[in-house]
């Protein structure tokens, strides 16, 4: 009989989700981006396919899901 490598010691932890609000170089309009990746993953410039691109303002980041609607609220984005 076999164990299912999921029930083996400790728990699954389940992710946090990193939230993450950013502005395109040429407007002024406020976009975000919902990730379970780490937040140095966002973060690093010397990735080869970053998930926002070098040239966009990052002006928030938040880790959680209550920084979901905080940000929807504060920057007015649906």
């Amino acid at each position: 009989m076999r164990i299912s490598h999921e029930s083996k010691g400790r728990p699954v932890e389940k992710k946090l989700q990193v939230v993450v609000v950013y502005k395109k170089p040429t407007g002024k309009k406020y976009y975000m981006l919902i990730t379970e990746e780490g937040i140095d993953v966002i973060i690093n410039p010397s990735k080869r396919s970053p998930l926002i691109p070098d040239n966009f303002e990052i002006v928030e980041l938040g880790i959680g899901e209550s920084f979901i609607e905080k940000f929807k609220k504060q920057y007015n984005i649906k």
